[in-house]
């Protein structure tokens, strides 16, 4: 087996620095899995170290704490949602933003269902937590309703208006998600989720791209 000091072999199936990502991505996907369905305060390093197929020491040498590990499993659950946030945005008339944004939303929330309403109970229900998703979890909100409102601006040229109906939009987004994860009806998330649009269409009548 070759040492530190050894150079690189063209065509190797994987450097240490490979080596070393795909063992946090396992760590990482086994911990959203867990904290999915066990919570925080029920899911252990050794259940985690379990299901990734390391040693509890690997988990705590990669990750240092349970805390930075549910931290990062929770910005790497994000970064799909951002990576196609970010491609919505470009080359797209604004009205065709709007609702590409709208759809990215409710794709990331059917898509991520069940970690999404943990993360919701260990919001409410654990300060410490809430406290570590504040920054994040409310970032990435400010930043998808900016979008939002850029698109909006491009379009009413009233940035004022544009700012007042952003918030709107996204908070109906934001009830629309709350309202799916207590009645559990998808007639009735479809409802909402067509009924948003309309208000959308209507909000931007004798508006042009």
């Amino acid at each position: 087996m070759a040492d530190a000091t050894t150079p690189p072999v063209e065509g190797a199936p994987s450097t240490r620095g490979d080596r070393k990502a795909q063992t946090q991505a396992r760590i990482v996907e086994a911990a959203i899995s867990l904290f999915a369905v066990r919570g925080y305060e029920r899911t252990t390093i050794a259940a985690v170290a379990g299901r990734a197929r390391v040693s509890r020491s690997a988990v705590f040498w990669h990750f240092g704490d349970k805390e930075t590990l549910f931290l990062e499993a929770f910005r790497r659950m994000l970064v799909p949602f951002v990576h196609e946030m970010r491609a919505t945005l470009e080359g797209r008339d604004p009205i065709q933003r709007i609702y590409d944004l709208i759809e990215v939303y409710e794709r990331f929330v059917d898509g991520q269902s069940q970690t999404i309403q943990s993360m919701v109970q260990w919001f409410m229900e654990s300060p410490s937590l809430r406290q570590a998703l504040r920054t994040p979890l409310l970032g990435l909100h400010d930043e998808f309703t900016k979008d939002v409102e850029e698109s909006l601006v491009d379009l009413l040229e009233e940035p004022g208006e544009a700012r007042v109906l952003a918030h709107a939009l996204v908070a109906l987004l934001d009830g629309n998600l709350i309202l799916s994860f207590l009645e559990g009806d998808p007639a009735k998330d479809q409802l909402r989720s067509a009924g948003v649009r309309r208000l959308v269409e209507r909000a931007l009548q004798g508006q042009k791209a």
